[in-house]
């Protein structure tokens, strides 16, 4: 348990930091915009491409890690959309945000405890994970927008556009490429990508914390309940009977969990406004998930370890 708790506090720690900054006004609102922009584009997509390209993925078996994670996220999209058509009170813009808060996952959180937890073999297979789900939620979540907010069909040229244009995918792609082809980074830039991703998560978790509102919660109860039973109890247990059904086991299934254990991605907020979504409702369910986090995961990591 003194283990769990080591990686945990430090997380956590980070997160309230960042909270409390943001609650004193330490430091002022429009820094969080500039430092989420850059973690999202720069020091995450250091961290990807030199976990990825440091290590041979033929080591791991990446298919079985590739099934349970897509398996997983697939499940959870047909559990919130199906919850939705059996209660369409709800309109296009609000079931957005239900479904990027059962999707969605908080890939700064998880990677940072892969690291606190597994090592560098942790951090490289959430890495490897991680590359494989960011392609998938982006693929379903904006398809959802154009299906539910737009109206007018799945925008296909937009929908590409954006993938094609998502930094984390672009890096996983870079990392998994440099990895097939036996390319080695040379020292000073493996060194400089290193040093640069050693960043990503003390700023990344910050700003999840600043990211952190209080107001319009009990508006939102229903998602936000929905959204939380999906996240903290249906994707562990799917992503935990998946692992085990594929074979995996040891770092593998620790890290397969612990993917589908952490709150949905602060960034579910930046896709809600920029493509009509229920922003304040995203807003709340970001805001609960992180709190409960603090709960859920302990306990989650307990029982995995």
């Amino acid at each position: 348990m003194t283990s769990i708790t080591d990686a945990l506090i430090p997380v956590l720690a980070l997160i309230l930091t960042g909270f409390l900054i943001q609650r004193t006004n330490f430091l002022p609102p429009s820094f969080w915009p500039a430092a989420e922009k850059l973690t999202y584009f720069l020091l995450m997509p250091a961290t990807l491409i030199n976990s990825l390209a440091g290590k041979r993925i033929g080591s791991l078996p990446w298919l079985k890690i590739l099934m349970t994670v897509e398996g997983t996220i697939l499940l959870s999209a047909v559990l919130v959309t199906l919850w939705w058509l059996l209660n369409r009170r709800m309109d296009g813009p609000a079931f957005t945000s239900l479904f990027q808060g059962g999707v969605r996952f908080n890939t700064f959180v998880a990677l940072a405890l892969a690291e606190s937890l597994f090592g560098k073999e942790g951090l490289f297979v959430a890495a490897l994970g991680a590359g494989f789900m960011i392609m998938l939620v982006n693929l379903l979540c904006v398809t959802v927008f154009s299906l539910t907010v737009n109206h007018g069909g799945i925008d296909l040229k937009r929908l590409l556009g954006d993938l094609a244009r998502n930094p984390l995918i672009i890096a996983c792609l870079i990392g998994v490429g440099l990895n097939a082809s036996g390319l080695v980074l040379p020292a000073a830039l493996s060194g400089t990508l290193a040093l640069g991703g050693k960043a990503a998560f003390p700023v990344g978790l910050m700003a999840v914390g600043a990211a952190y509102r209080a107001s319009h919660l009990e508006r939102y109860w229903q998602p936000l309940l929905v959204s939380c039973l999906v996240q903290f109890l249906c994707k562990p247990m799917t992503a935990w009977w998946l692992a085990k059904t594929m074979g995996l086991s040891g770092v593998a299934i620790g890290v397969a969990v612990l993917l589908f254990s952490v709150p949905t991605a602060p960034t579910a907020y930046i896709l809600s406004r920029q493509m009509g979504g229920d922003h304040e409702g995203m807003a709340s369910i970001i805001t609960v998930q992180t709190c409960l986090s603090f709960f859920t995961l302990p306990v989650t990591i307990w029982l995995l370890m």
